[in-house]
C-alpha cells in the first residue's frame, strides 16, 4: 500500500511540474539550485536571475552569467527576469535598469538599480567585457 502511494505522490508532482507557468518568475532553492551557466549555487538574491526558454526554467547566480548563457544560445527566450533593485522580488529584465561597479557573485559587476543602463546596454557591456577576457 506504500508503494502505491508513493508512486502516486510522485506521478502527481510530475503532472504538477509539467503546468508550470513559464511566463511568471519563481523562485530557486535558494542556496541549492546551481547557475545554469557557471554551477555556482544561486544564493545571492539581490544578484541572481531567472529566464524561460521552451518550457524550462533556468536560474543564475549572476546577471552576467545569464547574459552569457544566452547569447551561447542566440540570445532569445521567452521571458527573462531580475530582481528588484531592493532584491525582493523579480522583474521583467527588459524593462529594469543596472548599475556597475557593485560585488556579484562571478564579479561581473551588474546589478539592478533604480536608474542605470538597459537591459540591451547591459548585454552588450557584459558580451564586451567577456571578449576582453578572452
Amino acid at each position: 500500500m506504500n508503494r502505491r502511494l508513493f508512486l502516486c505522490a510522485v506521478a502527481g508532482a510530475a503532472i504538477l511540474a509539467g503546468c508550470t507557468r513559464t511566463d511568471e518568475a519563481t523562485d530557486p532553492v535558494w542556496g541549492k539550485q546551481p547557475c545554469a551557466h557557471c554551477s555556482m549555487l544561486v544564493s545571492d538574491r539581490a544578484h541572481a536571475g531567472e529566464l524561460s526558454l521552451s518550457q524550462e526554467r533556468h536560474y543564475f547566480d549572476d546577471i552576467g552569467c545569464m547574459v552569457l548563457w544566452l547569447e551561447e544560445r542566440g540570445g532569445r527566450a521567452e521571458h527573462v527576469w531580475v530582481r528588484t533593485p531592493d532584491g525582493a522580488r523579480w522583474t521583467d529584465a527588459s524593462t529594469s535598469s543596472f548599475g556597475s561597479g557593485a560585488s556579484t557573485p562571478m564579479d561581473f559587476g551588474f546589478e539592478p538599480r533604480a536608474t542605470g543602463i538597459s537591459w540591451t546596454e547591459l548585454r552588450s557591456r557584459i558580451v564586451a567585457k567577456k571578449m576582453e577576457g578572452t
